[in-house]
C-alpha cells in the first residue's frame, strides 16, 4: 500500500481523516502559555501522548501532533480523574498525569503553538470576527462546507472543523471568484459564496425551482429510486417525509456532471444540515454519492494515520467483497476493477465498541466507499 498517496487521499471531513481544530470560542492566544490543545505539535505533545498511552488512555504512537484522537485522550484522562473534560492539557491535567505514574513534562512550551495551517505572523486574533480559518469549528464552518461541497468544491460531508480539505476548496472558489486565494473564509468570500450557493428550499417535500433544475426534472422519481437505494443497502427510510432537493449544473459545480442531490430529514424541526440520508445522481440518473448519518449520534473514534498492524485482514476482506457486490447491485460494474487497489483510508468505531467501520478509497480518488463491518456489514458512504 502506498502509505504517502493513501495520507493525501484521506477521508476528507469527518468521515474521512479528522483535521486539526480548535474551537472558535476560545481562540489559540487565550489558553494560558503551559496549556497544550488541538492544534498543538512539537516535543511537549509527543510527551503528553506517551503520558496518555503509558496508562492506556491512547493507542498509537506518539506523533508530537495534538490531534482528534489525542483530544479524545485526554478528555477520558479528565473523566476518571474528576476533572473538567474539556480536551485541554492544561497545568491540573498536566500535573495530574504526571502523578499518575506516567512521564508527563513538567516544564511548559515558551508558546503554544497554533494550528499547522496558520501561518505563526497571521494568528487568529489578527482575522476579523466574520472569518472563518483553519483551526476553527462550529456551525458556521459546517454551513460554509456545506454550501462548498453543493457547488462541487469539496468531496465529503460537512464536519464543522476547518480543516486542510476545507482551506483547499476554499482557495479554489477564491480563484475561480476573483479573489485572492488566501484560504480565508472573510466577508467577500462568505459573501460570493452565498450568492453561488443555492439552498434547497424550505417546506416539505420543497421542489427545486424552474431556475435551479432543467424544466421536466422527476424529482418524485428521483425520491422513489433514493429510497430504493439506500433501503437495498438496510437503510430504513420509514418516516423521513421531510425531503429536500437540491440541483448544481456541471458550469457551476465544476463537476464533469449534472449533480442531483435528495436529501433526507427526520423533521422539518431538526437543522438543515442535520440530514439523515443524502444521495446524488447525475444527469442520466447514476448514482455519483451517498452518505448515511444517525442525527445526534457521537462522533466515531478514529485511526486516521492507519498501519498495516491496524488492519484486520478479514474485516478488509469483507469490506472489499461488500464493495463489488455493491458496485454489481448499483449497476457500476465498471468500476469494481478499482476493488483490488483499495486502500484502507480510515477505520472508525463506535464510542460503545458495538460497530467498525473501513472508509476505502483509491489514491487518485476515483472511488471511496465506507463499509461497515460490524456487527453487520453494509454500506454507508460511496463516491464515485
Amino acid at each position: 500500500m502506498n502509505r504517502p498517496s493513501l495520507k493525501r487521499t484521506r477521508l476528507f471531513a469527518a468521515l474521512l481523516a479528522l483535521a486539526l481544530c480548535v474551537s472558535m470560542a476560545v481562540p489559540a492566544l487565550a489558553y494560558e502559555p503551559t496549556t497544550l490543545y488541538s492544534g498543538c505539535r512539537g516535543e511537549d505533545v509527543r510527551a503528553l501522548q506517551q503520558a496518555l498511552i503509558a496508562i492506556g488512555c491512547l493507542q498509537g504512537s506518539a506523533d508530537g501532533i495534538f490531534g482528534a484522537r489525542t483530544e479524545e485522550a485526554v478528555r477520558a484522562f479528565q473523566l476518571r480523574s474528576g476533572l473538567t473534560p474539556d480536551g485541554l492539557a492544561g497545568t491540573k491535567t498536566r500535573t495530574l498525569l504526571a502523578s499518575s505514574g506516567a512521564a508527563a513534562p513538567a516544564a511548559a512550551p515558551a508558546q503554544a503553538s497554533a494550528p499547522a495551517t496558520v501561518p505563526a505572523s497571521d494568528l487568529a486574533p489578527a482575522y476579523k470576527p466574520t472569518t472563518l480559518y483553519p483551526g476553527c469549528s462550529g456551525e458556521e464552518v459546517r454551513v460554509l462546507q456545506q454550501q462548498l461541497i453543493d457547488l462541487g468544491y469539496l468531496r465529503g460531508t460537512a464536519d464543522g472543523c476547518y480543516g486542510t480539505k476545507t482551506e483547499e476548496a476554499v482557495r479554489e472558489f477564491q480563484r475561480r471568484s476573483g479573489l485572492t486565494p488566501d484560504g480565508l473564509a472573510g466577508a467577500k468570500t462568505r459573501a460570493a459564496l452565498e450568492t453561488d450557493w443555492k439552498g434547497p428550499p424550505a417546506g416539505e417535500h420543497a421542489e427545486a425551482s424552474p431556475s435551479s433544475s432543467p424544466a421536466g426534472t422527476d424529482w418524485a422519481a428521483l425520491e422513489q429510486k433514493a429510497r430504493q437505494v439506500l433501503e437495498k443497502e438496510g437503510h430504513s427510510t420509514a418516516g423521513l417525509n421531510y425531503i429536500t432537493h437540491f440541483y448544481a449544473p456541471r458550469k457551476n459545480s465544476g463537476l464533469t456532471y449534472d449533480y442531483y442531490s435528495v436529501t433526507f430529514y427526520k423533521s422539518r424541526e431538526i437543522s438543515v444540515y442535520d440530514w439523515t440520508y443524502n444521495v446524488n445522481f447525475d444527469q442520466d440518473g447514476n448514482l455519483v454519492q451517498m452518505y448515511t448519518r444517525r442525527p445526534g449520534a457521537p462522533k466515531p473514534t478514529n485511526i486516521d494515520d492507519v498501519k498495516d498492524s491496524d488492519i484486520d485482514s478479514a474485516l478488509l476482506a469483507k469490506a472489499k467483497n461488500e464493495a463489488r457486490t455493491y458496485l454489481e447491485r448499483r449497476g457500476r460494474s465498471s468500476l469494481i476493477p478499482l476493488v483490488d487497489r483499495l486502500g484502507v483510508a480510515q477505520i472508525s468505531f463506535s464510542k460503545d465498541g458495538s460497530e467498525t467501520w473501513y472508509t476505502l478509497n483509491v489514491d487518485d480518488g476515483s472511488l471511496m466507499i465506507r463499509v461497515r463491518v460490524l456487527p453487520s456489514v453494509r454500506v454507508d458512504y460511496f463516491a464515485n
